[in-house]
């Protein structure tokens, strides 16, 4: 009887104990639901979000502190954000007397390529749509971590139009884009009611946009997973990895790490981003006001950072290889710049290190690379009690490492 007693005591015990626990993980969810809705009110008013953003179901995880956001998707005019182009004139004027750019080559070649492989010629607007958004933010601006993750971003709408301020997908109206959609009713020529132009939001030459067009797997979803974390005094650590998938299976990646010694707190880190994406949105508008901005921006950032190491790979992509074999099949035998020059990658190459060391970072040596040996490896280090805006710009002081 005694150790049938021992025995119930010590089940109503633990049986107590699980209550308890099981409350307190009830309370901590709320609290830490509540924390992290507020924070992406607070991510969608930051990013200029809550007029554009459709969203489907939201829900939260305690256990990975993820707040997820179903089937997300975004719809921009380029001519107008919000639905207000006076906002893309007041930008404009702002940052008008901004348009000479920065005097340091790098950077402003750098800022040229980026934004122009974006916004391109004719920029129709921003689409963007993914199977989930996931955020987490643990800890505070000083002390912290923040996830951003863009999972299954659609890459196949390549090309959009408008109808005032409605944006207009070419699966919207498909039969303006059949073959005889342009001839009228008496053979005669029809003038078509939209004109299309390029989808800023999957043109970024950090995704590997690049890499889609070279091989034409417009089919592909993209994940981004971008994490950023910063200590009490400072140092921290980036990590922004892009991977590439086709029918779910991954087919390459992109990833991005750097160490910091001195990184500005999480909140001027996430105005900067907002800037940077301002510039892309203004570049449609302006392209050399959105060249400034992004400029500004890019320097600001530099000026107050000091990075240790940055390491960027990418890996996988074997159907370029394919591609471009099939390419010399046709073309009898013209060599990688030719494919380079049909598929529209750019040769142009920063100077932050890589020129006149027997290495190219250009998109078409980055395809190189990725058809020879299957990856493409770069590897800075820096001084870490100069800024990163010195060791570029100033006087070149780091090591590069490249495969």
């Amino acid at each position: 009887m005694n150790i049938l007693k021992s025995r119930k005591t010590q089940w109503l015990c633990a049986f107590s104990m699980l209550l308890v626990a099981g409350a307190s993980i009830v309370m901590i969810s709320s609290n830490s639901e509540k924390k992290a809705q507020a924070y992406y009110e607070d991510f969608k008013e930051r990013f200029f979000l809550q007029d554009v953003l459709s969203e489907g179901d939201i829900s939260y995880s305690v256990f990975s502190g993820n707040l997820t956001v179903e089937n997300p998707e975004i719809r921009l005019v380029a001519a107008q954000t919000n639905g207000a182009e006076q906002f893309l004139r007041g930008i404009y004027g702002l940052f008008a007397s901004s348009q000479a750019g920065t005097t340091e080559e790098g950077l402003a070649g750098w800022v040229k390529y980026q934004v122009g492989s974006t916004t391109g010629r004719g920029a129709a607007g921003a689409y963007i749509h993914a199977d989930a958004l996931k955020l987490s933010h643990d800890g505070d601006s000083k002390s912290g971590e923040i996830r951003v993750q863009l999972l299954g971003m659609d890459q196949a709408n390549q090309y959009l139009s408008h109808k005032g301020a409605e944006l207009v997908l070419a699966s919207d109206v498909i039969d303006e884009i059949q073959p005889r959609a342009e001839i009228g009713p008496n053979n005669e020529v029809a003038k078509s009611n939209y004109s299309w132009g390029a989808n800023m939001a999957v043109r970024s030459p950090a995704t590997g946009s690049f890499l889609i067009a070279a091989t034409g797997a417009f089919g592909t979803k993209v994940d981004l997973d971008l994490t950023i974390s910063r200590s009490d005094d400072g140092e921290g650590f980036m990590k922004f990895v892009v991977t590439h998938r086709n029918d779910g299976s991954e087919v390459g990646r992109i990833v991005r790490e750097a160490q910091f010694a001195a990184l500005p707190e999480l909140d001027a880190l996430q105005d900067m981003l907002k800037t940077s994406l301002t510039a892309f949105i203004v570049g449609a508008y302006n392209t050399s006001t959105g060249q400034a901005i992004l400029a500004d921006a890019v320097s600001g950032f530099a000026r107050k950072t000091k990075v240790e190491s940055y390491d960027l790979m990418y890996e996988g992509f074997g159907s370029l290889k394919k591609q471009y074999s099939e390419f010399e099949d046709a073309n009898r035998k013209l060599q990688l710049p030719a494919f380079c020059d049909q598929t529209g990658m750019s040769g142009w190459q920063s100077n932050f290190g890589a020129k006149g060391k027997g290495h190219s970072d250009s998109e078409c040596e980055i395809v190189s690379k990725l058809v020879k040996s299957g990856s493409f490896k770069e590897s800075y280090t820096f001084q870490p009690e100069k800024t990163l805006f010195a060791s570029l710009f100033v006087s070149t002081s780091y090591k590069l490492n490249f495969n």
